[in-house]
């Protein structure tokens, strides 16, 4: 049976401007904003459009999913 030894629980916010978005997660070849911004109106990256700025949806890129069903179940466990 495994035990768990150490815990780790980091507050991230839910959504992230798309520059900073592109700084954190790409290295080397970045794509461009404009190539970004594409992605999420095409829903190829899951995020929002607040008064003409886009941001990345965090939680769904680190699950995989935008299921808020699944968010929960796994901020639980």
């Amino acid at each position: 049976m495994a035990r768990v030894i150490a815990q780790l629980t980091v507050n991230m916010p839910r959504l992230m401007e798309v520059g900073e978005y592109k700084k954190l997660r790409f290295a080397g070849g970045k794509p461009s904003l404009q190539q970004l911004k594409r992605w999420i109106e095409e829903g190829e990256i899951v995020g929002e459009v607040k008064g003409g700025m886009y941001f990345v949806d965090l939680q769904a890129e680190l699950t995989g999913s935008n299921d808020p069903l699944l968010a929960k179940m796994l901020a639980v466990a």
